[in-house]
């Protein structure tokens, strides 16, 4: 907006010195009114400003929603594994999972997962690939997987949903954060950090918690979103 002003400004103090020059030079000779060259000058110079103002301007609006950011998050769910009713899987660790799309322009890194402002790490981290990363796998009802970095079922249907990772089995562990170009979108699954140790002290989610809403925050830099979900159990 500061060049566009600048701009516009530098078109229009010239016209306006000739046009006072000119006024100078007829009120010294006393004439009345404007010379047809003179309005017709004006005019011209006044319709190129005016032009050049109004695309500029819009140039300057196309530039700026370009440059947009946005991510949207759905498809969330959250587990406290110690509730399990299948026996001999009553420390299971507590998960979460979601869906999350790049919805602006720009590439965006997502590098940040908080439950109850608790961070979970990336190594806690598991995203699809981009081969099943796809809208049937979106609106899958995510399943509590035992060992995300093995199982290849989404849901409970008993199927493979996930055939195409690197090594053939399961979602990607994660090390840093996950990448998404525009219109592009990944399954996340996370573990909680310290979930189900002996005492379950260090839990952020306990056994008391399913049922209950909790908040989880998903951000790309300074984009993100905050949800809340109800606990559940594993199965």
């Amino acid at each position: 907006m500061c060049v566009l002003l600048k701009y516009t400004l530098s078109l229009i103090i010239p016209v306006y010195f000739l046009f006072s020059g000119k006024m100078i030079q007829m009120t010294n000779r006393q004439k009345k009114g404007i010379s047809t060259v003179l309005t017709t000058l004006i005019i011209v110079v006044a319709s190129v400003v005016l032009g050049t103002a109004v695309t500029l301007f819009g140039t300057s609006l196309f530039q700026t929603g370009s440059q947009q950011q946005g991510i949207a998050v759905s498809n969330l769910h959250v587990w406290q594994g110690a509730n399990s009713t299948v026996v001999g899987q009553t420390n299971q660790v507590a998960e979460g999972s979601f869906v999350v799309r790049n919805t602006g322009d720009r590439l965006v890194a997502v590098d940040s997962i908080k439950i109850r402002g608790a961070s979970v790490p990336f190594t806690s981290w598991y995203a699809s690939e981009a081969t099943d990363s796809t809208d049937t796998n979106f609106q899958k009802a995510f399943k509590y997987m035992i060992n995300p970095d093995t199982d290849k079922d989404l849901d409970n249907d008993a199927a493979d949903d996930l055939l195409q990772t690197a090594a053939g089995i399961g979602l990607i562990k994660q090390n840093a954060p996950v990448t998404l170009e525009p219109g592009k979108g990944v399954i996340i699954f996370f573990i909680l950090s310290g979930s189900n140790d002996t005492d379950l002290t260090n839990d952020v989610l306990t056994t008391s918690d399913v049922g209950a809403s909790t908040s989880v925050s998903v951000f790309a830099g300074s984009i993100g979103q905050v949800q809340t979900v109800t606990v559940a159990r594993t199965v």
